[in-house]
């Protein structure tokens, strides 16, 4: 019996060390990301308001569908644009406060004959930009404000989408002033006016 044991146990330590590894037998293969993955997550900021945004390629067809309607499976659904972080006081949307902490920015696909929206919705910090290579589609939560996404053409194209903030002067409306959001993804650009409180 004791020999039949020695056997075995060389058998298994011959069959161990002779067999390649996994890695020998199957060359690794490269991870294939999507075509409109992005590069980097990006950061711009204002006294108050902190936004990130993923910088994906610009790609017409989805963009078309996302605008008009159409086939294209990610102009098909809502994407996440930007996560937004309110730190010092909340802001009015559309005449609705969004209150100190994070939201997302997303943009709404065409529906029904009706227009693209944009989106500010409360989320937990936690569950978006979870895959950075991919659009996320947004997590749910409580709607701040949805207001069209009116998209116009303008003369610079970026291949990326970016993101800006600019700062708007004080009026009668906004005795602290506005923030402007805006989204330029190829040769669109939107925006959304949060106002100072």
């Amino acid at each position: 019996m004791r020999q039949l044991g020695a056997v075995l146990a060389s058998v298994a330590c011959v069959a161990t060390f002779a067999r390649p590894t996994l890695a020998q037998e199957v060359p690794a293969q490269p991870r294939v990301l999507p075509s409109n993955a992005p590069h980097y997550v990006k950061s711009v900021e204002v006294p108050g308001l902190n936004l990130r945004f993923l910088d994906f390629r610009f790609d017409e067809e989805a963009f078309a569908t996302l605008e008009k309607g159409g086939s294209h499976p990610v102009g098909r659904r809502p994407w996440v644009l930007a996560r937004l972080l309110t730190r010092l006081a909340p802001f009015n949307c559309a005449g609705k406060t969004v209150p100190v902490g994070p939201s997302i920015l997303i943009l709404h696909p065409s529906r029904g004959g009706a227009g693209p929206t944009l989106e500010l919705r409360y989320i937990d910090m936690r569950e978006v930009f979870v895959d950075l290579n991919v659009i996320a589609e947004p997590p749910p939560g409580k709607a701040y404000c949805v207001v069209p996404a009116d998209f116009r053409r303008v003369e610079t194209s970026v291949p990326r989408l970016e993101v800006t903030l600019a700062e708007g002067q004080a009026s009668a409306d906004a005795k602290k002033g506005t923030i402007d959001i805006v989204a330029h993804f190829g040769d669109r650009e939107s925006r959304l006016t949060l106002v100072r409180r």
